[in-house]
């Protein structure tokens, strides 16, 4: 699978682009970079050795609804839209993980950090998602991102699973976490270095949660 590979190389040139972008403020660049990383991946998806399937059709359907949330969250951004692509992407790779073996053990896992991560970070959030006047939408999708997390503990646990699948899922789970707390939780950033490091802690996870996602889901 050449293509996948050089594919896979092109997601990973672009994503060091696009958190350059963030660094530096370059909307022009981030523009061009954010979207290349997950197209790149449809690459790596489309190229893939194996049956074209169902998980194959529910993997694309998971990237393509990535790449239309990653335009509309783009600077000055809309976050509702956004969500609700986002959304339809958690949905899709539910799906894809519902479709292989899973570890009992490995779910038990997944639920017990999942809980634990709407205890101390989910609660907090949907508080300041209610006065925002978003508590519905948003609690929707933390349990959708959640339900991925947990399917994808249970069958990266799997003896056919790997630890990739996990930490994708988590590193995804980490960088909307993030995002929701900026929001929804932390005081407003400071113009700057802050607002920087804010947005640096949501697309580095994100970016690296979807290439280990398509890598440990193609190989």
């Amino acid at each position: 699978m050449p293509f996948a590979t050089a594919a896979l190389a092109v997601a990973l040139g672009a994503a060091l682009l696009d958190w350059l972008a963030v660094a530096r403020d370059a909307l022009a660049l981030e523009r061009i970079a954010k979207p290349a990383v997950i197209v790149a991946l449809i690459g790596v998806a489309l190229a893939a050795g194996g049956p074209f399937d169902l998980g194959r059709w529910l993997l694309l359907a998971a990237l393509v609804a990535s790449l239309a949330g990653d335009a509309l969250l783009l600077p000055p951004g809309r976050f509702v839209p956004g969500l609700v692509a986002f959304l339809v992407a958690q949905l899709a790779y539910l799906g894809r993980f519902l479709l292989r073996p899973a570890s009992i053990a490995g779910l038990a896992v997944g639920l017990i950090a999942a809980g634990g991560l709407l205890a101390r970070a989910g609660r907090p959030i949907l508080g300041g998602a209610a006065r925002a006047g978003l508590r519905l939408p948003v609690a929707i999708y933390l349990t959708a991102i959640c339900a991925m997390a947990v399917a994808a503990t249970a069958t990266g646990a799997a003896a056919t699973g790997s630890l990739a699948t996990i930490a994708g899922a988590w590193l995804f789970v980490a960088s909307d976490t993030a995002l929701g707390w900026d929001r929804f939780v932390a005081p407003p950033a400071t113009p700057g270095r802050e607002t920087t490091l804010r947005r640096l802690a949501v697309i580095v996870p994100y970016h690296l949660g979807q290439v280990l996602l398509v890598a440990s889901l193609t190989g």
